[in-house]
């Protein structure tokens, strides 16, 4: 499991809605991630609105965050309403996940979450 640097008791869920999300992504989580910097355990991450389309195969987002989740053990899930709205489902990276809110819930309780983050 990813620990990184800092804070390493801190595990956190990110739900990720917003027109900024690729940004903040491409900017800082993903980078933090690769060079084991982040300071806190991601230990999931949601996907909803037209961020699901980062997981459509070939998508540089969905693929650095499908292999970072292979390599750490976080899940990541899309919202599943979401993906059939954009008729997009069934076509995600593969270990991405189609689920929706208590799907979530349940895998954050499951790896003891202590903050959901969104943006």
């Amino acid at each position: 499991t990813f620990l990184g640097k800092g804070d390493q008791s801190m595990k956190v869920v990110y739900f990720f809605q917003s027109a900024n999300a690729a940004l903040i992504l491409e900017n800082m989580i993903i980078p933090q991630l690769g060079r084991e910097e982040h300071g806190a355990e991601v230990v999931g991450m949601f996907f909803f609105g037209d961020t699901t389309y980062f997981f459509l195969p070939e998508h540089p987002i969905g693929e650095q965050l499908s292999r970072l989740s292979s390599k750490h053990g976080f899940f990541i899930i899309c919202c599943d309403f979401c993906c059939a709205q954009r008729r997009i489902s069934g076509r995600l990276y593969p270990g991405t996940e189609e689920g929706c809110f208590p799907d979530v819930y349940r895998k954050a309780r499951e790896r003891g979450a202590d903050q959901v983050i969104s943006l």
